[in-house]
């Protein structure tokens, strides 16, 4: 029988991965459909050609669409859940060193991937404890 922390902190990481996931995938929306907006949100010029930013919003869906199983099952699908904290924490840094505009980003992928550690650590930490 598991025990109700271990229980809390499961649901406590898959909300912040949900919220984190339903945010991406709206990012990736307004890159897809209408790649100007997201560049001028940014202070960044129109995008051109816009088969990149484009194709750059398909794939934030399919990167986000990998996460699931780790959502489904957190315990048992770490891999993903691991791999999706690393990625949010390195595209962070890498946005830093981008300037002009990238901040915004680099913070999004940062608060993310911090959040998303320290609760996947508590799910970790449930796993050996138990009633």
């Amino acid at each position: 029988m598991a025990d109700v922390g271990s229980d809390a902190a499961v649901a406590l990481y898959r909300r912040v991965l949900f919220i984190s996931i339903v945010g991406n995938l709206a990012v990736a929306v307004l890159i897809f459909f209408w790649p100007d907006t997201f560049t001028g949100i940014l202070g960044q010029p129109d995008a051109y050609p816009k088969t990149w930013p484009r194709h750059w919003g398909a794939q934030l869906v399919a990167i986000n669409l990998l996460y699931l199983p780790g959502y489904w099952r957190p315990r048992e699908n770490a891999w993903p859940n691991w791999l999706g904290i690393g990625i949010r924490l390195s595209f962070s840094l890498f946005f830093f060193t981008q300037g002009e505009g990238f901040g915004t980003m680099g913070i999004w992928d940062g608060a993310f991937g911090t959040a998303l550690l320290l609760t996947y650590l508590r799910v970790g930490a449930s796993k050996t404890v138990r009633a």
